[in-house]
Formats: structure tokens, sequence, C-alpha cells
């Protein structure tokens, strides 16, 4: 498995992970709701990323914008949720270059074989 596709798996599950404890454990109430409707996009790319599909992977970079933005928002707003911020902004980060490095790579590889 090439080192892109492992680590936009892993940034992804990160992400899923993060999101849903930073507003599972915020959450009162009927909050869960939205913590549901922020995580449930994150699960779209999954069989599509496994499976090699450069489309996918190419309209993945552009998911995780939302969740930098939550995390600048959570990191320098709410310090008490400053580390789930961090974590948000790392993420996504690597979520972001690696899918758009990796599909590039899926191109120029598919490209060869032709």
């Amino acid at each position: 498995m090439h080192p892109l596709k492992i680590f936009t798996l892993l940034s992804l599950l990160v992400l899923i992970l993060n999101q849903l404890s930073l507003f599972f454990s915020n959450a009162t109430g009927d909050q869960w709701w939205l913590a549901s409707l922020l995580t449930l996009p994150l699960l779209l790319p999954v069989k599509g990323l496994w499976s090699d599909r450069l489309y996918t992977y190419k309209w993945t970079g552009f998911l995780p914008m939302l969740y930098f933005f939550i995390g600048v928002s959570e990191a320098f707003v709410a310090s008490e949720n400053g580390l789930y911020g961090k974590i948000n902004i790392l993420a996504s980060g690597v979520l972001f270059l690696s899918s758009m490095y990796y599909s590039r790579y899926l191109k120029a590889h598919s490209g060869s074989q032709h």
C-alpha cells in the first residue's frame, strides 16, 4: 500500500474520531444530531478511497476545508477544546495534502499503464 494512501486513510479516521469526540464530549441534550451531521460527510469517501478511485481522491481534497475551519475556531476561540481543535487542524491538513498528492500519483500511474 502506498504511503500517501495510508496517510489519507489514517487522517480520515483520526478526523472522524476527533470530530465525534469533540461534539460528544460537549453534547448536552439534543446536540448529538449536530455531531452526527458533521461526521456523516466524512464517511462518504471511505469506499472510494479504499478502492483507489481517482475521482474520490480529487473531491476528498476539498472535504477537509470545513473541518479545518472548525479546528481553527475550536483551537483559538474555545480554549477548553484547544487540543481537539489542533488535532482537527493537523488531520484535515494531512488529509488535504495526502489526497491531492495521491490523486496525482494515481493519475500518473494509470497513464503509464496504457
